[in-house]
């Protein structure tokens, strides 16, 4: 378990967003405004390399008018606007640990397996979002190593949505499920680095079809 100091407190805390496609475009929509009612001011970084594209309307954050930005300028732009969070763009790929060494709080939501194997090693309080079509995975800086180092590699990206699916409008939601529930683990994060006690979900995985499936390292099973 990641513990928080004293000196935590006492400082702006930094957030960093990887990835900000379905997931991490989504969660960003939930998370800023929820901040910025609150008594905690933050630093949330959001770090992507890629353009908006027409594909991506329809599951991701984003407007046709956006499309050919950068996608961390576009969501800058947008919640930039919010009180107690500041928004810092970061268009670079994550692809060193020494990138990860300023933040406390680290969310992944890529496509590939090279930045999350980054953020798990970074010894960072972190959360891993994952999803393909209405299905969806949440690992975080507590789960069994085991458990973790257990699902199988991507070394090539893998979309969000069912091949076919954005072509013939049948768009699938585990996305938004998924990033639902980081953002529920950022704010509850947030709220014990400042001395609330607490709970944060923890790993957890399931289709919005076929429900929630319970885990063992010997096979899965659903509720």
């Amino acid at each position: 378990m990641t513990n928080f100091t004293g000196k935590d407190i006492e400082r702006k805390l930094k957030i960093l967003i990887v990835g900000l496609g379905g997931i991490g475009s989504q969660l960003t929509d939930l998370v800023v405004p929820a901040l910025s009612i609150g008594h905690v001011s933050v630093e949330l970084y959001l770090m992507d390399d890629d353009n908006v594209e027409l594909h991506n309307i329809g599951h991701q954050k984003y407007q046709h008018h956006e499309i050919g930005q950068s996608k961390v300028s576009s969501l800058y732009e947008r919640y930039s606007i919010y009180q107690n969070v500041k928004i810092i763009p970061i268009e670079e790929k994550l692809t060193e640990n020494t990138q990860l060494e300023m933040y406390d709080i680290i969310v992944v939501s890529v496509d590939r397996d090279n930045p999350r194997k980054i953020v798990h090693s970074s010894g960072k309080a972190w959360v891993d979002l994952r999803c393909q079509g209405d299905g969806w995975m949440m690992l975080d800086s507590d789960t069994d190593s085991n458990i973790v180092c257990s699902f199988p590699k991507n070394e090539q990206p893998v979309s969000c949505q069912l091949v076919g699916a954005i072509d013939e409008g049948n768009i699938q939601f585990g996305f938004a499920a998924v990033a639902a529930i980081g953002a529920q683990w950022v704010l509850q994060k947030i709220r014990m680095s400042h001395g609330v006690t607490t709970k944060v979900p923890r790993f957890s995985m399931g289709y919005l079809t076929h429900g929630e499936m319970r885990f063992s390292l010997g096979g899965l099973k659903s509720e």
